[in-house]
């Protein structure tokens, strides 16, 4: 809770450091097993409630944008006038209730048979708990409430019928809803440009529609053959699934204003849209516009363990794979008369329609692994493997394309639209569902699309050194095999570039699509484009007399075309960083998930005050030195510096003098001084100033490297009752033990993934020659100021007590 929680890390001696605001963050848990008939039937059962409350402190005096309190004051009257509560900005709380139960019973039927059957059971609430931050004002009833219900049931049943020859079935039954809602009362969602920064309330865009039912049944067998040096399984993995999934972004009406004076007066917004149901045109989950599908994903392997000899074990496999996809609703509009005029454009559609979807193909996964004693006393040991290995894809991606098809979810936009509070009296008005023109975005997939397969390499060198220190090498390399990658296929081919400077890149026109009855049309294929590595080497002794030592250390990096973390197939096009566009040709480049650097290191020792009475103290502390994440500068431009579509993901282009650049003035900098401030940026940094003439790569900077320790403590007391012997334990956990050392130590600093360098202010007129502004990056530091506050692991020490009671 609070009052066992440090003050605010900040860089600015000048705030006044602070408590957090009263909170708790509480588990509760038991655990229990025993006979139910002895020798024959056990039950087990472990329990867990779970009640978090997470502060996420806002100091208001550094909000870097143009609101004053006396504006948002205003903000706030004028919202109560509309009838709606936006809730706070300051301080917004996010919390986590979740209950856990897990029961197991296991029955002894006779010498071959035993039998298992569990349930697990979770339900978590969750409010998100939007918070404002240094260029964000963001109101708490802005965030999502998200609510899941798990029940999973297993039936496993193991069968040895000789030394030779054992089986083992599984069969699984897992049920999941999800419901994601917006808090507070129904409003539309509104975005406000406020300087350097922007302030947001309403319902959340994607949460106004938003539900997800799975069931999901398998059927896992496995026999496994005894013979001499072999040991052999052979196997099935099958996976039935049935998915319900309603999803209507900006359901309720999203508008954009150029300023808080335009909202405030009633002017018209610089942008809205909102999508909407086709079938009914119901705002919310009780819509009828929910895609349902079923699937399946089949699965069959062998794999011979040869214990060629005393040394050295090999290990053989092969497994296949076919993945089943239902077909899509049917567009005949779209395949007769939309797919000529995109090919037309030049684009491969591959063989994609509406109406027929994936088509099922084999996946081969072969593997190969070894283990050797070079030694032949387990003191230096080889392991390694090469294999290829098939994985799943997330299902709300193909699942896209029986949402968006053009019947189903349409769509709307106006750039000067007055601001409507009413969500059912949004545009576009009443609709005919029986009477309909095809609309709305698009997902398609290639025909022969393949979930993604990566090829693994790996080798491990395990050694007793000198002394009793054990030392471990790990290389691992993974080469993409095929992965996912986009295009939107109803964007028009650039026809001009940019004009003036080196900064060449193409001009499109996002506003004249290919068939305007659709807004994008996604197309999701497979790139074998990628890599990634990791290096490890570490180092541990454990001593007699309590002492334990570890360190390791370990570099890694990894790259991509498309790095797959949106669930919506348009943002996974529309979110990459690019230069010429994101249809052709895409570089290779970092991925956002690069680890960089990483040192963990642990030293734990335990003191036995009464070894008898089991009363004894262990103290171990853990260290965690880490590369910050990698990042890229981009213009904050809207997507029109390309304009290519909406999202700020252009990546700039990094001039060589200030004849390289068209810098304009600001109110307080002239363009010369501004070039003055943004020339010393990029000669200070380590990236930029290797690409003058040239544009910036994708995630090629870094946050500051983190080191932060944590410190634990366990009191263990022994006692004898009623003859038994019992144990009570007492814990104390301190998270950023670095940061009770020392207020300054510990800070975590982070950057945005895409941080907006340059401000793009506009074209010369009558030009592509595109003119910016630099509005300065304080010590020519992007992390100034970006401390990251929230939750366990934030920057602030936080400390955890627990008590445990262990009995016979």
């Amino acid at each position: 809770n609070e009052d066992i929680s440090g003050k605010t890390p900040i860089d600015d001696d000048e705030f006044t450091r602070r408590k957090l605001n009263d909170f708790s963050a509480e588990t509760y848990g038991f655990r229990l097993g025993g006979p139910i008939i002895k020798n024959k039937l056990f039950f087990f059962v472990n329990a867990e409630i779970q009640r978090d409350q997470t502060p996420q402190p806002f100091d208001f005096a550094t909000y870097q944008g143009t609101a004053n309190r006396d504006s948002l004051n205003n903000l706030e009257a004028k919202l109560a006038g509309f009838g709606y509560d936006p809730g706070t900005f300051e301080d917004n709380e996010s919390f986590l209730n979740s209950e856990k139960i897990t029961a197991k019973f296991d029955y002894n039927i006779n010498d071959v048979h035993k039998l298992s059957l569990k349930h697990s059971y979770v339900q978590a609430e969750n409010l998100e708990g939007v918070r404002s931050g240094t260029r964000s004002i963001n109101y708490l009833n802005s965030s999502e409430f998200f609510k899941s219900t798990t029940n999973s049931t297993s039936l496993e049943v193991n069968s040895i019928f000789s030394n030779k020859l054992s089986n083992s079935l599984i069969l699984g039954y897992t049920k999941v809803v999800d419901d994601r809602d917006p808090t507070g009362d129904p409003f539309p969602y509104v975005n406000i440009d406020d300087g350097a920064g922007e302030i947001t309330f309403g319902s959340e865009r994607f949460s106004t529609a938003n539900l997800l039912n799975q069931t999901t049944f398998t059927i896992t067998n496995n026999l496994s053959l005894y013979r001499g040096k072999h040991n052999i399984t052979i196997g099935t993995h099958n996976e039935f699934y049935q998915m319900e999934n309603l999803f209507i972004a900006f359901n309720f009406g999203e508008y954009q204003f150029d300023s808080l004076d335009d909202f405030l007066s009633d002017r018209p917004s610089s942008f809205f849209q909102r999508s909407y149901s086709l079938r009914d045109n119901i705002s919310g989950d009780d819509s009828q516009a929910i895609a349902a599908f079923d699937g399946a994903q089949i699965g069959a392997y062998i794999q011979d363990e040869i214990q060629i000899d005393d040394r050295l074990k090999v290990t053989l496999g092969l497994r296949a794979d076919v993945p089943i996809f239902g077909d899509t609703p049917e567009n005949r509009q779209f395949n007769t008369e939309t797919i000529p005029l995109l090919e037309a454009e030049g684009y491969d559609l591959r063989g994609a329609q509406i109406g027929q979807f994936i088509s099922p193909q084999f996946m081969f996964s072969p593997r190969l692994g070894f283990n050797y004693d070079l030694s032949g006393d387990q003191k230096t040991i080889l392991r390694g493997g090469i294999g290829i290995f098939t994985s799943r894809v997330p299902l709300v991606w193909p699942g896209g394309a029986y949402n968006n098809f053009g019947l189903n979810i349409g769509y709307v936009n106006d750039f000067s639209n007055p601001f409507e509070p009413d969500i059912n009296a949004q545009l576009p008005g009443d609709i005919d569902p029986n009477n309909l023109e095809p609309e709305g975005a698009i997902d398609l997939f290639a025909e022969d699309f393949k979930v993604p397969q990566v090829l693994k390499l790996n080798a491990s060198l395990d050694h007793t050194l000198p002394g009793g220190i054990i030392a471990n090498f790990d290389l691992l390399y993974n080469r993409t095999i095929r992965n996912v990658a986009y295009q939107n296929v109803n964007l028009r081919q650039s026809v001009e570039n940019l004009t003036g400077t080196g900064d060449d890149r193409p001009y499109f026109d996002r506003r004249d699509e290919i068939d305007d009855s659709y807004g994008r049309i996604i197309l999701g294929y497979n790139t074998s484009d990628g890599y990634s590595y990791n290096a490890t080497a570490s180092f541990s002794k454990r001593f007699n007399d309590g002492l334990f030592a570890s360190v390791a250390y370990s570099y890694g990096d990894a790259f991509a075309v498309f790095d797959g973390t949106s669930s919506q197939n348009s943002s996974q096009w529309r979110g990459l960083s690019a230069v010429g566009g994101r249809n052709f040709n895409q570089p290779l480049t970092r991925s956002s998930f690069s680890q960089g650097h990483r040192v963990i290191g642990t030293l734990s020792k335990k003191f036995f005050w009464n070894p008898g009475k089991n009363i004894g103290t262990t103290i171990t502390l853990f260290y965690e030195g880490v590369s910050g994440q990698p990042f890229s500068y981009i213009y904050d431009d809207n997507g029109n510096l390309n304009n290519e579509d909406s999202r700020e993901r252009n990546l700039i282009y990094v001039p060589e003098n200030a004849r390289d650049i068209n810098l304009v003035d600001l109110p307080n900098a002239t363009a010369a001084e501004q070039w003055e401030a943004l020339n010393r940026f990029i000669e200070e940094d380590d990236h930029l100033s290797e690409r003058r003439g040239r544009y910036a790569q994708r995630n090629s900077s870094r946050a500051p490297f983190t080191s932060v320790m944590d410190l634990k403590i366990i009191q263990d007391f022994g006692l004898m009752i009623g003859g038994n012997q019992q144990q009570f334990q007492v814990s104390l956990d301190i998270f950023n033990f670095t940061n009770l050392i020392n207020e300054k130590w510990g800070r975590r600093y982070f950057v945005p993934q895409d941080f907006q360098l340059l401000d793009f202010e506009g074209f010369q007129d009558d030009t592509l020659t595109p003119e910016f502004t630099f509005p300065g990056v304080q010590d020519n530091d992007p992390s100034s100021g970006n401390i990251d506050d929230s939750g366990v692991q934030s920057s602030r020490w936080q400390m955890q007590i627990g008590l445990r009671y262990i009995f016979n």
